[in-house]
């Protein structure tokens, strides 16, 4: 809430001032507006430089990802396939679960 009514203060307090002083503030925008030109333009100028020079080196190939494999891309194929192993591991019964395995009694210290 303080920072609310702050805000406001500092509107109303801008405001009042921007009246009293406006033709200050408009000398100073006037100064103002020269510095944001050449900034600006200085700005512009290095864009432009910049894109030149790329094209001057030459860009290279932009490659879009592609999702789909190629027939090279492929992996090699698991032995059992080509031998009809994976047909047989299906047709096998799944093996019961195991025993869980009896542990070792611990030492007692003496």
């Amino acid at each position: 809430m303080k920072i609310f009514l702050g805000g406001i203060a500092a509107l109303v307090v801008g405001i009042i001032l921007l009246i009293f002083w406006w033709w200050d503030f408009l000398t100073m925008l006037k100064g103002l507006i020269p510095v944001i030109l050449l900034v600006g333009g200085g700005f512009a100028a290095y864009s432009g430089y910049d894109e030149i020079k790329e094209r001057m080196a030459g860009e290279p190939e932009k490659v879009e990802p592609s999702f789909e494999m190629k027939p090279e891309e492929t992996l090699a194929a698991p032995p059992e396939a080509s031998t009809g192993a994976a047909e047989e591991k299906k047709s096998q019964k799944p093996m019961a679960p195991r025993a869980p395995r009896k542990r070792a009694p611990k030492k007692r210290e003496a």
